[in-house]
């Protein structure tokens, strides 16, 4: 990869996995993969990878680019949904869990939700403004449609947990502070 495509793309989207929604760019890296006759791989180490992908049916890779597409696009509006809900410090983990739920969905989707994501994609192929896009102003609703009763659960579990440690922690600095205090000649 090209430092300069790298560095116009994230200047561009601000987001470098929107390149596998570029057609010119994936034309251009099978290009160059015929050219040298197989798979480019970064060095060595990936030598047993690039085998084992070769036996991957190209359904399953065309699968996985999907993926990747509504994952390029969904990610974004749940990070932006979750900080609207001013969770502190708790949101690194409620965001997690988030994904995590997000990721289970879209390896099974209902079929109205193949609907909305195809037409999601159809939409983001098109080169249009953000305030166009009337498919992705969806997300969010579409979002607490896909999350299910348990999927709330586990978000709350997720955030309680982690408000539980942050002040099991605090509790632990300040006895440190003090048996420090204790301990210093006076």
């Amino acid at each position: 990869m090209n430092d300069e495509i790298l560095a116009q793309q994230l200047a561009k989207t601000g987001n470098l996995l929107d390149l596998l929604n570029d057609e010119a760019w994936v034309r251009e890296t099978e290009a160059i993969e015929a050219e040298c006759g197989g798979q480019v791989e970064a060095g060595l180490g990936l030598k047993a990878y690039v085998e084992q992908l070769a036996t991957v049916p190209s359904a399953a890779f065309r699968q996985q680019r999907r993926q990747v597409q509504l994952l390029s696009i969904l990610l974004p509006e749940l990070k932006a949904w979750l900080q609207s809900w001013e969770l502190g410090r708790i949101f690194e983990a409620v965001y997690i869990e988030a994904q995590r739920q997000l990721f289970e969905h879209l390896q099974r989707p209902t079929p109205e939700q193949v609907i909305w994501l195809d037409s999601l994609l159809a939409e983001d192929s098109r080169q249009i403004s953000p305030e166009q896009k009337t498919v992705r102003s969806q997300a969010i609703v579409m979002l607490v449609q896909m999350f299910t009763e348990d999927d709330w659960q586990a978000l709350a579990q997720t955030a309680a947990e982690e408000t539980a440690r942050g002040i099991l922690q605090v509790r632990h600095r300040q006895l440190h502070q003090q048996a420090r205090q204790t301990q210093r000649p006076g």
